[in-house]
């Protein structure tokens, strides 16, 4: 073999052993609420809600969302790929909104469209048979201190008639027992289902369903007798809308005292982490 030749293969072979993978940005940003299809009042604050993600490579530094057909883009919150954005419609109609996520070197593909019926009928054709409450960038969960008896719970209503069966709820410090309520849009008692001990998280089914009619607002909620439930504060800056269910502005309440009772107060836009189920 010649010396050239024998030169020429040694500086293949240096080319051919990998020195480490490069990875291409494809940064994309998905919406976790609200549903497409799903109705909102004119006027009423929506929050927009969603994970950006960027494969392997991550990266993403920004979600910018459009509510004009992509002629205008606004810059949505954004942490540990969660983001959000809190959009307020000013006339009825149909509405289509985008989003799309940007690395520091490639801004990405836009996703959409989730469509919002503002002051007209919605027409969503998938929903879930539970609440589902997205993560929203730097508002954590946490555990309360709080030991005083109390009731929490969350205001909805469902975009069509059926069953409320039950309840995730997502628990602070205390683990012992629980009672959870669903009330009328007048505080009536409409069920209630004692449950037993757990930790973090308990799915408390009702023994009976309760009858819910669409359009109506419930109150969905359990009491703890000695606090220590999980929340997070300024959640609720925008209803949120996961068919069948939407939860308005300030939807998170609760109620003071030895056996609870029908949750009315408020605080801060906190979400108390009660998710209803529902069945037909």
């Amino acid at each position: 073999m010649s010396r050239l030749l024998s030169v020429l293969l040694a500086v293949i072979m240096v080319l051919a052993v990998p020195v480490g993978v490069a990875h291409a940005d494809y940064p994309i940003a998905h919406f976790t609420s609200p549903t497409s299809g799903a109705s909102i009042d004119t006027g009423t604050p929506v929050l927009l809600a969603g994970v950006a993600v960027n494969g392997e490579a991550g990266g993403v530094v920004s979600v910018e969302v459009s509510s004009d057909e992509g002629e205008t883009w606004q810059q949505a919150e954004y942490a540990d790929e969660t983001w959000s954005y809190v959009f307020t419609p000013t006339e009825p109609g149909t509405v289509n909104l985008y989003s799309r996520a940007s690395t520091n070197s490639t801004v990405g593909v836009v996703n959409g469209p989730v469509v919002l019926h503002v002051g007209e009928p919605g027409t969503v054709t998938l929903s879930g048979d539970r609440f589902r409450l997205p993560s929203l960038p730097g508002k954590p969960q946490i555990n309360e201190a709080d030991d005083q008896p109390v009731e929490v719970g969350i205001r909805t209503r469902l975009d069509r008639s059926g069953h409320i069966t039950g309840a995730i709820i997502y628990r602070g410090s205390y683990s012992g027992p629980v009672t959870l309520r669903v009330w009328g849009p007048d505080g009536t008692l409409l069920g209630e289902q004692a449950a037993g001990s757990a930790v973090y998280s308990q799915r408390i089914t009702l023994s009976t369903p309760v009858p819910a009619v669409e359009g109506t607002d419930y109150v969905v909620s359990y009491y703890t007798p000695s606090g220590g439930y999980a929340q997070t504060e300024e959640y609720f800056t925008g209803a949120v809308i996961t068919a069948p269910f939407t939860a308005p502005p300030a939807a998170g309440v609760y109620h003071y005292g030895v056996d609870g009772g029908f949750p009315t107060d408020t605080w801060h836009n906190a979400n108390y982490w009660v998710m209803p189920l529902f069945g037909p």
